[in-house]
């Protein structure tokens, strides 16, 4: 499904990693070497530092693009101390200003060359936003995995965790994914699609509490080749389609809807630090995570809606008729060599959408991390959200199962799992207030036990919840249970629910509002 890209923008300040970087001096030292002639306290062009921009430098070290920070120090650097103040980034437009004070008619009656976007010609873009993603463990990955390979379909999440430095790139950024949220979708085989998430801000919520936000989206795009032993088969490489062009365009809306703030553009926003996670099979038929960005100029044209899928997942197309009387469809154009190696300029209908894309390395730790604990000894992972077609539910008899695998002294374990915390903060029927999560949470990230058993012990709702599961583990029975049990017939009669006071008929031992036990 492509979205229809918005200009919506959760993030209202500046993210501490680029205020982080923003202050560092970002050279790069080098030490002495053999042509160096000059004593040890003193320095030549040898050995001063460089510019996290130097050419050379991104060239011996392989690193394809330039970090944006070391971009703004390239666009600033040379111009005196003051430049460093200005707004050298400008966000890139090709709609069409309807609200235009050059004195003409509305479009399509009028227009001039003030409001008409200008021819946009693609260029390989030279920086990125995020220069690695990391996945903290194989327990994060694996937990996202196991939904296809249950059902052989497509799936789709939002990745979970922090932007911060990485020192293996010049004023480098690293995306660290601490969890995976699944929202609503619906998916084949072949494809999956996204369905209206009734709990984005919800979500969007938790994330802060936890210090945490969506840093990025991931999708499946694998085939079974050989069940037994895991493999799947290659489909995305150099000489396929690695990006296609549905995935650009959703690529570039959610990248403009994660816009990213900046001290250094005139409108106060440049560009996104949201990523693209896709999963498929490698040329050694083993499952590879491939990350990319798409660039600025993807983004503005999906703003614009004028950037189109084709039957051909390596090509994209630009719009040939508008939408309305009022959408207009700026020119948009790509240089390629053609076959006596000049370059020529050739129209984006179609045009091939690795002028789009921006590759970001992406891969796991060496010594894993963990933000959220990981089920051991016996502990049962937590159903994950959304998952009702594999038959993960959040039926009381499978929340009572995993609290039961993990005991009362183990609850703050329990609590540092994004998956349960959802589930805190979503379920219809003990569902926990805004200000309880806070609560939850901020012991979750102080990993402080004392404080969230003594939450829990004097909650109502947590109570009602684990007589719920005393209950489903056999427990014993509340006092409506017991009176409705009373006499002969009783199975067959009426009964009130406890919980929501439904009044049941038949001998059912499950309410059939609430879903809860008898």
């Amino acid at each position: 499904m492509v979205l229809q890209a918005h200009d919506t923008n959760p993030f209202s300040t500046v993210d501490s990693v680029d205020a982080i970087l923003a202050k560092e001096d970002g050279k790069i030292e080098r030490g002495r070497t053999p042509n160096c002639l000059h004593g040890v306290r003193q320095r030549c062009s040898n050995c001063l530092p460089i510019d996290p921009y130097d050419p050379e430098y991104l060239k011996e070290k392989e690193i394809k693009h330039m970090s944006l920070h070391s971009y703004i120090r390239k666009l600033t650097d040379g111009g005196g101390r003051s430049t460093k103040s200005l707004k050298v980034l400008e966000e890139i437009n090709c709609k069409l200003d309807v609200n235009c004070d050059a004195g003409h008619k509305p479009y399509p009656k009028g227009i001039c060359t003030k409001c008409r976007p200008s021819t946009l010609t693609l260029n390989r873009q030279v920086y990125r936003h995020v220069d690695n993603i990391s996945i903290e463990n194989d327990y994060v990955a694996n937990q996202f995995l196991n939904f296809w390979r249950k059902s052989g379909i497509q799936r789709v999440g939002y990745l979970i965790g922090v932007y911060e430095p990485f020192s293996e790139v010049p004023l480098g950024i690293k995306a660290r994914v601490c969890a995976i949220y699944e929202p609503p979708q619906h998916g084949t085989p072949e494809s999956v699609e996204f369905d209206d998430d009734t709990h984005e801000h919800e979500v969007n919520e938790l994330c802060k509490m936890l210090n945490l936000k969506k840093i990025g989206w991931i999708v499946t795009d694998l085939w079974s080749k050989n069940p037994t032993d895991g493999t799947v088969h290659c489909i995305r490489h150099p000489e396929s389609f690695l990006v296609s062009a549905e995935e650009c365009i959703t690529a570039g809306y959610l990248q403009s809807k994660h816009k990213n703030k900046s001290d250094y553009s005139t409108s106060g926003y440049f560009g996104s630090k949201f990523v693209t996670l896709i999963v498929s099979g490698d040329q050694t038929n083993q499952i590879h995570f491939s990350g990319y960005q798409v660039s600025e100029q993807c983004t503005a044209l999906v703003e614009a809606n004028i950037l189109c899928p084709t039957s051909h997942p390596e090509l994209a197309y630009i719009r040939d008729k508008p939408l309305s009387e009022t959408h207009f469809i700026t020119e948009v154009q790509f240089v390629q060599k053609n076959e006596y190696g000049a370059e020529v300029h050739k129209d984006g209908k179609p045009l091939p959408v690795e002028f789009l894309l921006v590759d970001v390395p992406a891969g796991m730790p060496k010594s894993p991390e963990f933000t959220f604990h990981v089920p051991k000894d016996g502990q049962l992972d937590f159903p994950i959200e959304n998952r009702l077609v594999i038959g993960e539910t959040y039926d009381i008899s499978q929340i009572a199962n995993v609290i039961h695998s993990y005991g009362e002294d183990k609850l703050l374990e329990l609590s540092t799992n994004f998956h349960f915390l959802i589930f805190l903060m979503t379920n219809d029927v003990l569902k926990l207030s805004m200000e309880e999560m806070k609560e939850v949470c901020s012991y979750v990230v102080k990993q402080d036990r004392e404080g969230i058993k003594s939450f829990y012990d004097n909650n109502a709702n947590f109570k009602t919840l684990m007589e719920l599961c005393s209950q489903s583990q056999g427990g014993g029975s509340s006092p409506n249970q017991s009176n409705s049990n009373n006499g002969p017939g009783s199975g067959s009669g009426l009964w009130n629910c406890q919980y929501c006071t439904y009044e049941n008929t038949g001998n059912s031992n499950d309410c059939a509002i609430c879903g809860l036990p008898r």
